[in-house]
């Protein structure tokens, strides 16, 4: 099928533009940054479809190149300590962007939780668990964005979520009497 690159690179970004904004977003946790690298993986989606390439899943698509982009981003960052997120200077405190969809989706006090909890599993299993409960994607999208087979995958996204459980106080297989 042989389709106008403008009309199908602006299908695709009004799909997965918030979502590959989120999902930047939750990595890098600054709103410039992961505009920058939002804006990026859409400049790359717009060369590949200019340049003709099939491309078999749009949205495995940009959100393996936005995984890469945010991969190449913390190689090239310099270590950062805790002491990093405080201004020394004029002793503020980093404090996360306020991004509206961002606030809707943690709106909740058990959003809220499950999102903290996410970032305290593995980080094997945390990307997994994120791009499956949070953005939706199947196993088989989820196994080409970080480069494993589907079964890898599954087992990540039911390893993470045990982990889940137990990180955020819902593993009900261990009671005390």
């Amino acid at each position: 099928m042989n389709t106008d690159p403008h009309r199908q690179f602006m299908a695709i970004y009004e799909a997965e533009s918030n979502a590959i904004f989120r999902f930047c977003l939750l990595r890098v946790s600054e709103k410039e940054q992961a505009l920058d690298l939002t804006q990026e993986t859409f400049t790359r989606l717009w060369q590949t479809l200019q340049a003709g390439q099939e491309m078999t899943n749009a949205r495995a698509f940009v959100f393996t190149v936005a995984r890469r982009l945010i991969i190449d981003w913390y190689r090239k960052k310099k270590p950062v300590s805790l002491e990093s997120f405080t201004d020394e200077e004029s002793g503020e405190s980093y404090d996360p962007p306020d991004e509206s969809g961002l606030e809707r989706m943690m709106d909740a006090s058990e959003g809220r939780m499950l999102i903290e909890s996410i970032g305290k599993i593995g980080p094997s299993y945390r990307e997994a668990v994120y791009l499956r409960f949070v953005e939706d994607l199947s196993p088989p999208e989820i196994a080409e964005i970080l480069g494993i087979s589907t079964n890898a995958a599954s087992v990540r996204i039911t390893r993470g979520l045990e982990e889940l459980r137990k990180v955020s106080g819902f593993d009900h297989t261990h009671h005390e009497t």
